[in-house]
């Protein structure tokens, strides 16, 4: 029996027209890229006057025919290199071709879609260029203003993703990256394990779970994109500031979640749907049980032009579910965020030794203290926005901890924490399209930092044996490696303090499934 996704999108309707699997080549950005309308020129990117991101296989789509159709993939959230960036929310982007920053997927295709990751593997060009996290791997953004936290994904977990299949033409230096940007679809099977569902870190009953999040907003890239199809260049700045905020998504959407492993004979599968903010037409989505999971269906048919979200939660589990068989319950409280360095002010690119060396190594910027930091946490896939999202930091300022995380962990089984963090540079900018309001969530001010992005704080991650191992108080420090934290700073630019506790009530939980 088939464990994932039996179609994302079988026989997708886009625009009236059917899509059918079509067998993709690998496409190679030095003979395609420039073809498909990417213009390798950063400062027209940034004046608005050439795309950021340009269909694959453009060249071939008339400008006053449909744009190249949306393509699907399945895989697992995996990165390249530095594992822990699997999935996280982006350290920075360019102001004015965003209005909130992304949240980023790197996805490891199963096999039959290894031909949407761009580029030469021998060469290492396009998408096999380079260390970092997206080597290898189909790099998808949505912008964090258009999707939920529910449905971002965990590192480790199965993905689908049905997106716009796009060059991404502002890194051109070793050969554009395919990517999919904006995803306007993702099936999230959390905690996947193998050819059996792994337990839901939100549910109390060890059920599995599978988010589905699908929506028509086209996102500033997705704008981009359609301009640069329907102009081929002329006119392209006119099209993005007047074009809607709307992707086709309709379609039929079918998906597979298995059960956890069944805890006795007399125990009965049941379903739960949790709809977590659909809006407009969005369809009820249908379920279909049998011996060994759930079948989540659901047909979207929305007029062009009409917004539509379908926002589901799935979850999949047995009952009556006794206590030995329950995951642990474990409660997350965090204490404190110490900022060691606030990232601001930077020295100027002629004189790197300055006073500030200690801040930031990205030089030049127009900047002053205190530093404007957003820090996001993940507690084995259940994500947040450090409470309160803007903190005002100083060198060695701490700011105390508000909330509180309980999660689930089966018994003896690995899990973690994970968190990043950027420092807001950008604060006299305004966003995509002429919008005076910086790229949210940061503040407006009167900062403007260095061209290749905001302060990346860095990463942290803590991974734990078992739930018994992650008990007590912890300080975990974020890794220099990667970031623009200097590397004077030997334990990090910022740490967070927390601690765990073991919730004894296996017990009640299991007769309150009964």
């Amino acid at each position: 029996m088939r464990r994932v996704l039996a179609a994302l999108a079988a026989c997708l309707a886009l625009g009236g027209a059917a899509l059918a699997a079509v067998r993709l080549t690998r496409p190679d950005p030095r003979s395609q890229a420039l073809a498909d309308g990417c213009r390798r020129d950063k400062q027209q990117i940034f004046a608005g006057l050439a795309p950021n991101w340009v269909y694959v296989n453009d060249a071939a789509a008339p400008a006053d025919g449909p744009s190249p159709a949306p393509q699907r993939v399945s895989g697992v959230a995996d990165a390249a290199n530095r594992g822990y960036l699997a999935t996280h929310p982006s350290g920075g982007d360019d102001p004015l071709t965003h209005l909130s920053y992304d949240f980023n997927v790197n996805v490891l295709p199963d096999a039959r879609y290894e031909a949407l990751v761009g580029g030469e593997p021998a060469s290492r060009v396009g998408n096999f260029a380079g260390e970092g996290e997206e080597a290898g791997r189909l790099h998808s953004e949505r912008e964090m203003g258009s999707l939920p936290v529910f449905a971002w994904a965990e590192r480790g977990d199965r993905v689908s993703l049905l997106g716009s299949w796009v060059w991404d033409c502002d890194h051109f230096d070793t050969g554009e990256r395919t990517e999919f940007h904006p995803y306007r679809a993702i099936w999230i099977e959390r905690n996947a394990r193998g050819s059996r569902a792994g337990p839901s870190p939100r549910s109390p009953r060890g059920e599995s779970e599978g988010d589905l999040f699908v929506s028509t907003d086209a996102t500033p890239a997705g704008i981009e994109a359609e301009c640069a199809h329907r102009t081929k260049g002329a006119d392209f700045k006119t099209c993005i500031h007047g074009s809607p905020n709307w992707l086709s998504a309709n379609g039929r959407y079918e998906f597979r979640l298995p059960a956890p492993p069944r805890p006795g004979p007399g125990a009965r599968l049941t379903v739960r749907v949790i709809d977590r903010g659909s809006s407009g037409s969005a369809p009820k989505l249908a379920t279909r049980l049998d011996a060994a999971g759930v079948t989540v269906s659901a047909v979207l048919d929305a007029p062009a032009g009409t917004r539509l979200v379908l926002a589901k939660q799935v979850f999949l589990g047995w009952t009556p579910m006794p206590a030995r068989s329950l995951p642990e319950h474990l409660r997350l409280t965090f204490t404190r965020v110490l900022i060691r360095r606030a990232m601001d002010p930077s020295c100027p690119p002629q004189n790197p030794g300055c006073p500030y060396a200690n801040e930031t190594t990205l030089l030049g910027q127009n900047s002053t203290a205190p530093g404007e930091w957003n820090v996001y946490w993940d507690v084995d896939g259940i994500w947040s926005l450090w409470k309160p999202a803007l903190l005002l930091a100083r060198d060695g300022q701490s700011f105390p901890g508000t909330q509180t995380v309980d999660f689930y962990v089966p018994r003896g089984e690995p899990w973690r924490l994970f968190a990043v963090a950027r420092e807001c540079d950008f604060g006299v900018i305004g966003s995509f399209a002429g919008q005076n309001v910086p790229i949210a969530p940061c503040p407006k001010t009167g900062e403007i930092g260095n061209a290749a992005g905001d302060d990346y704080a860095g990463a942290l991650e803590a991974r734990f044996a078992s739930p018994a191992a992650g008990l007590g108080p912890h300080r975990t420090n974020s890794i220099v490696a990667g970031s623009d934290c200097p590397v004077s700073n030997r334990s990090g630019c910022y740490a967070i303090s927390y601690s765990v506790a073991r919730i004894d009530d296996a017990g009640r939980r299991a007769a309150g499934g009964r």
